[in-house]
């Protein structure tokens, strides 16, 4: 376990953002898109078994109910709103064409998923043949591009990905096939079983990098123009590790959409290529905002509350620990945001330090010395008189050993990156300084049980095989589900005239309200605006906590039983009165993988 964890874990979002969220109230006026002048697209209204509990909903199925006039997530967001101006009603079906889609809920949805778009259970139009690059009448050409680095761990024992090779999804199950394509197989199987794609079917290959070969910019480069010529697709879900930010370019300045990310993409990088790159996780700057609204809201001015030191009551004396590690640039640019705003909300920093390896749970590469780096920073902030250490992404455990050694405990305040709030992750952080005395500030969600959740479901569905071990390493590791729904999202509420200035419309028709469910994200996509998950969640580290279903004790507890907020909506008050003892503990939990 030690081993493998010693490797480099990927950051959210990417995740992100897994997995990441939201019963809704207050939905906007919005239309299922139409098919053309002379089709209405009818709804079918199929009911859940249980009458009495209907499944929530979520922004997304919210699409084509009713008007509100006031919107608490546009006003947390100064008052922007997403969409488009309302459009005409759509005539509720009247049940006399047959239905091919298996729609749940009332008012009905594609899926038991509440994120899914609004049920349109039947299609008999002119879909618009080749409306757009990849796209024919019958056929939406989708590319899945992998990093070939490293060999995976899964149920099967370790895998390596084949260097360099394409999978065709559309072909039988072969006994060599990696994980990856076994997962991705039934995914694209139970999405277009159940979404609307108008006519067409949605086809998908996966294709393995050429491992450092592709990890330079020009290799990514090359890359992208023979995946271009070879499948010509309308988008592609992205997981390159090196030189990722030229491959993603390459392609959306092609015309292909990009979706996915291993690292939240800043907004400037996604205004570039206005509706062409799409991410679950929401950007770096959004992420920053929330982290940095709460401690300016609980924390900046306030008495020290949660340390360890004896020092409880007095005037807090803040430090700043971020990253140097510049293979993650999205962590170095978030600690600058959220500098950049604790500072103008009255935030001062006694010491700023940083670390040199981000990522690592034990172990480091060679050259490094993150434990003597440590030890310097900790000395430094226990000189200082440092109470409260602004941590603001950049997972390591270096800083709470080194801590322990001098027998001291600040407050620990996390922006969480997808380790930090893994239960795994913070047992190797040292209990003595980290139990009570550690809050993060993330933008994950309430894990349900793997059988429960909508990924292992869909995989399940969308497969004949048995392979829980993949869907368990698929769901809790890379996320595809959260990727593939977004894309099948656009698809859908693009309509039958598919480009990507109607995916773009479509994702921007989509509701601005606030979640009410942990399991959850809010959803939606402001202007300008490319990313889909807007709100989080505080929590803070019981090292006593039972989870149920493991075998040691230790969570994150979620501050008023994981209730989701916008950044500027956080509850005020001193962290340790909000939280409790009742507070239920979050099992979600990042897997480990190479460097």
């Amino acid at each position: 376990m030690r081993r493998e964890w010693s490797r480099r874990y990927p950051p959210l979002g990417g995740a992100l953002v897994a997995a990441l969220l939201a019963v809704f109230v207050l939905p906007s006026a919005l239309n299922v898109p139409q098919s053309n002048p002379t089709q209405t697209l009818e709804f079918a209204p199929v009911p859940p078994d249980d009458q009495d509990q209907p499944p929530p909903t979520g922004n997304v199925s919210q699409l084509a109910l009713g008007t509100s006039d006031t919107n608490p997530a546009a006003d947390a967001f100064g008052g922007e709103s997403p969409g488009l101006p309302p459009p005409p009603p759509v005539p509720e079906g009247t049940g006399t064409r047959p239905i091919t889609k298996r729609c749940v809920g009332n008012p009905p949805r594609q899926t038991e998923d509440p994120l899914s778009p609004p049920c349109v259970g039947y299609f008999d139009g002119d879909n618009g043949g080749a409306t757009s690059r990849g796209v024919t009448r019958d056929e939406v050409r989708v590319l899945v591009y992998m990093y070939a680095h490293y060999p995976d761990g899964t149920a099967r024992g370790w895998e390596d990905p084949p260097d360099d090779t394409y999978w065709d999804l559309w072909d039988p199950p072969s006994d060599d096939e990696h994980f990856k394509v076994r997962s991705l197989r039934s995914y694209q199987n139970y999405f277009n079983e159940r979404y609307q794609t108008y006519g067409r079917r949605v086809h998908m290959w996966v294709y393995f990098d050429r491992g450092n070969a592709s990890a330079t910019p020009e290799g990514r480069i090359a890359d992208a123009l023979e995946n271009i010529e070879r499948i010509d697709p309308f988008a592609v879900i992205a997981y390159p590790r090196g030189a990722d930010d030229v491959y993603i370019e390459a392609m959306a300045e092609r015309g292909v959409m990009v979706f996915g990310a291993r690292q939240p993409h800043r907004e400037h990088f996604l205004r570039r290529y206005p509706g062409m790159i799409w991410s679950y996780p929401a950007s770096v700057e959004l992420q920053a905002r929330l982290y940095a609204d709460w401690v300016c809201t609980n924390i900046v001015g306030e008495p020290v509350s949660f340390s360890g030191n004896g020092d409880v009551g007095q005037p807090r004396v803040l430090a700043l620990l971020r990253s140097a590690d510049e293979r993650t640039m999205s962590h170095i640019h978030y600690a600058e945001e959220a500098k950049r705003r604790i500072g103008n909300c009255g935030g001062v920093f006694e010491v700023e330090a940083t670390f040199p390896v981000a990522g690592y749970a034990v172990g480091a590469e060679a050259g490094q010395s993150p434990g003597q780096v440590a030890a310097t920073n900790i000395a430094t902030f226990q000189q200082r008189d440092v109470t409260t250490v602004i941590w603001p992404q950049g997972f390591e455990t270096h800083h709470s050993r080194a801590a322990a050694a001098v027998n001291y405990a600040p407050e620990w305040v996390i922006g969480g990156d997808g380790l930090h709030e893994s239960n795994t992750a913070a047992k190797f952080q040292d209990q003595s300084v980290w139990d009570q005395h550690a809050f993060v500030v993330t933008q994950v969600t309430a894990e349900v049980p793997l059988r429960e959740s909508q990924c292992y479901r869909a995989a399940k569905d969308g497969s004949s095989q048995e392979f829980d071990g993949d869907i368990a390493y698929g769901c809790d590791f890379w996320q595809f589900y959260n990727n593939v729904r977004q894309l099948f999202t656009g698809i859908q509420v693009a309509g039958p005239n598919l480009t990507p200035e109607s995916v773009d419309e479509g994702f921007h028709a989509i509701p601005a309200v606030p979640s009410q469910d942990p399991s959850m994200p809010a959803c939606f996509y402001l202007p300008d605006d490319y990313t889909c998950v807007k709100d989080g969640v505080v929590e803070w580290w019981d090292a006593t906590a039972q989870p149920e279903a493991f075998s040691e004790p230790g969570c994150w507890r979620m501050v008023d039983d994981g209730q989701r907020y916008f950044a500027g909506r956080w509850p005020e008050g001193d962290p340790v009165q909000l939280r409790s003892a009742d507070d239920p503990c979050n099992t979600w939990s990042q897997g480990p993988t190479y460097s």
